[in-house]
């Protein structure tokens, strides 16, 4: 059975009661979300992940145990045998940000065009295009229509992000209650009832 984008909750829960996947399994090492389920992550920190940037693998370097810690201890009672070049396999994964005034201010362009999202409110993100220009979008369904609908907020720099919140939550609510909020967007309505 092929995944769905976007699963029901029965279906999410029946996710996280699997056991976890092996190490030798190929998602572990090609996509970023099940690199950090592997590592025991829970799924809602695994889905920040940017699945479209691969986990990278390196090499750390432990800390060195010197010999003026092991001393007083009894060699037969360590657990591991300390040595000056022990080495780490170590996961990096590419997690997005949570939404702050530094986030949006230092979030590098790429070569394509991708959106930080925000927990809070939902469907509240930052797009960033490859040009480097940085806006807040807000997408929505209309009560009653399954049709999803995005509205660009405005410029990163221009708008703060306190008030791009309000005005996602705004919009939101206007949707939920049915109407369509595009409109009252343009003719600015909503930024002046939130002001």
């Amino acid at each position: 059975m092929k995944p769905r984008k976007n699963p029901t909750d029965t279906q999410l829960l029946r996710r996280q009661q699997k056991e976890l996947i092996s190490p030798s399994d190929p998602r572990v090492r090609n996509d970023a979300y099940w690199a950090l389920r592997h590592q025991g992550y829970p799924h809602e920190y695994a889905k920040r992940a940017f699945r479209d940037c691969l986990p990278r693998y390196h090499k750390e370097q432990l800390v060195d145990v010197s010999n003026e810690y092991l001393e007083d201890i009894d060699p037969n009672e360590l657990l591991f045998v300390p040595s000056m070049h022990t080495e780490m396999q170590k996961l990096s994964v590419l997690v997005r940000p949570e939404l702050t005034d530094g986030s949006v201010a230092t979030a590098a362009p790429r070569s394509i065009e991708y959106t930080i999202w925000d927990e809070n409110p939902p469907g509240f993100g930052l797009r960033v295009r490859p040009s480097g220009s940085r806006s807040f979008i807000s997408i929505f369904r209309i009560a009653g229509n399954s049709r999803q609908y995005k509205i660009t907020l405005g410029k990163a720099g221009e708008l703060p992000i306190g008030l791009a919140r309000k005005l996602a939550r705004e919009i939101r609510m206007e949707a939920n209650a049915g109407y369509d909020p595009r409109p009252m967007h343009k003719r600015g309505d909503l930024l002046k009832r939130i002001k």
